[in-house]
């Protein structure tokens, strides 16, 4: 996914660790069967836990029972209709699934329980960009609808919050799009005319914040990228069924031994965007990037920043004898020259 937001590199918290399930003894890992039907028990005896049914259809589609987890999810959102977090997931699991119409109603749902929160509705805007501009099967009306949905999502962002720099960055990548599949050469020169006024406003607005932060390194500040983030809690397992461990103190940074620069997309270079993508990565028992997704976001650069990193490899994490997954932050840099 295409991303909007200019940031300075942060440092980024750890995961939270999911909760240990009292039933089981500690120092005991359970296979994925087993801690499946411990999930079951918990919800059994407290159906309440939402953690619980996120964890267990995480697992559920992992084996790839598709249908048994998204009855779990729905299952939790009955349970808590209004919890945002579970809105997110079922999101986020359709998305995985390809099934953009069940998507994008999650996503504006979510939006609808936050309302005052313009990310909800910069969110939506992302997902009908990117289905717009890279779904190439789209007749040119169902490109011009999903457009015209992004650009709505953004002006109810920006209706919150005018200077919403990602929200006025997506307006104007929509707008030039709609201008693209305009026929009328008079509507097609207002509209880029209006893209390029919203473009100069989010140069403007970056400057500005180049400044209050003392920095001069073209790069602007934004809220979290649109991306949901995974339920707290959760601790995703690799292909391998073993749980990774993160990255510090006895747990060295694997080398990396195979680089790949990301492809600097064309709309960014046009743009002059520039900055730094920040990822977690899962790093298999063989060295290969086997799940990645953007922590801290660049608008259009996200999805180069991912596909270069899938491409890296890195030399294997070995703990007490056994060749383990890990996780761990790395940085993509697009500057220009």
């Amino acid at each position: 996914m295409f991303f909007a937001t200019l940031l300075v590199a942060l440092m980024v918290p750890s995961q939270q660790q999911a909760p240990r399930d009292p039933t089981v003894s500690p120092g005991i890992v359970l296979d994925a069967p087993a801690r499946e039907a411990e999930l079951v028990k918990r919800i059994a005896a407290s159906p309440t836990d939402i953690t619980a049914y996120q964890q267990l259809a995480k697992l559920q589609e992992e084996r790839g029972a598709y249908a048994e987890a998204e009855a779990t999810l729905l299952q939790a959102r009955q349970v808590a209709p209004k919890n945002k977090q579970v809105v997110l997931s079922l999101a986020q699991f359709y998305n995985r699934q390809g099934q953009f119409d069940k998507t994008m109603p999650m996503l504006e749902t979510a939006e609808a329980l936050d309302p005052t929160d313009p990310r909800g509705a910069q969110i939506v805007a992302t997902y009908y960009w990117e289905k717009a501009y890279k779904d190439h099967r789209l007749l040119p009306a169902e490109q011009l609808q999903f457009v015209m949905n992004g650009i709505a999502a953004t002006d109810r962002a920006l209706a919150l919050n005018p200077d919403y720099v990602e929200a006025l960055t997506y307006k104007n990548l929509l707008l030039r799009m709609r201008a693209n599949l305009e026929t009328d050469p008079f509507q097609k020169q207002q509209l880029i005319a209006e893209a390029d006024t919203l473009r100069s406003r989010a140069i403007e607005l970056n400057k500005g914040r180049t400044a209050i932060n003392g920095a001069n390194t073209g790069v602007m500040l934004g809220p979290p990228p649109p991306p949901p983030p995974p339920p707290p809690g959760i601790a995703p397992t690799s292909p391998s069924g073993m749980a990774p461990v993160r990255v510090g103190g006895n747990i060295k940074t694997p080398t990396k031994v195979k680089d790949v620069r990301p492809l600097y997309p064309p709309d960014a270079l046009a743009a002059r965007i520039q900055g730094v993508v920040i990822l977690e990565t899962t790093i298999d028992t063989e060295g290969r990037v086997s799940d990645a997704k953007v922590l801290r976001s660049i608008p259009v650069l996200d999805d180069a920043a991912l596909e270069a990193v899938r491409q890296w490899e890195f030399t294997p994490t070995e703990v007490n004898g056994m060749l383990v997954p890990v996780i761990m932050t790395v940085t993509v840099n697009f500057t220009l020259q």
